[in-house]
């Protein structure tokens, strides 16, 4: 097995395809360095919609559950990534432990969505 697919929480990279864009929403804004992302994690996926492409690294901590981080390939709004989760883990605190388990060191969250804060 590769390293890469557990982390110490039983993160699992999985294919972006696997989840449904239906079944997400945008969460948090992450600021995380994407080399030691991709260090720790492997190769984003690259993946587009009608608005740009964006690498796309997805997670499944549990089965039926989801994030994706995404950050546009060309001309970023803003650095980091954008952490986008289906409703189990759509939280202000799953936020806070999802960013943990990434096992990054200075892996922080700058915003996140009021809708997850009621």
């Amino acid at each position: 097995m590769d390293q890469r697919e557990l982390g110490p929480t039983g993160l699992r990279r999985i294919a972006e395809g696997d989840v449904s864009p239906r079944d997400i929403r945008w969460l948090v804004q992450v600021d995380v360095d994407g080399a030691a992302l991709e260090e720790r994690w492997g190769s984003p996926e690259i993946t587009s919609d009608d608005f740009a492409e964006w690498f796309c690294f997805a997670f499944s901590p549990a089965e039926g559950e989801a994030f994706l981080l995404l950050r546009q390939v060309h001309h970023p709004v803003e650095p980091g990534f954008v952490l986008s989760a289906t409703k189990g883990l759509y939280s202000a605190e799953a936020a806070e432990r999802i960013v943990q388990a990434l096992d990054i060191p200075g892996a922080r969250i700058t915003r996140v969505n009021a809708e997850a804060t009621r």
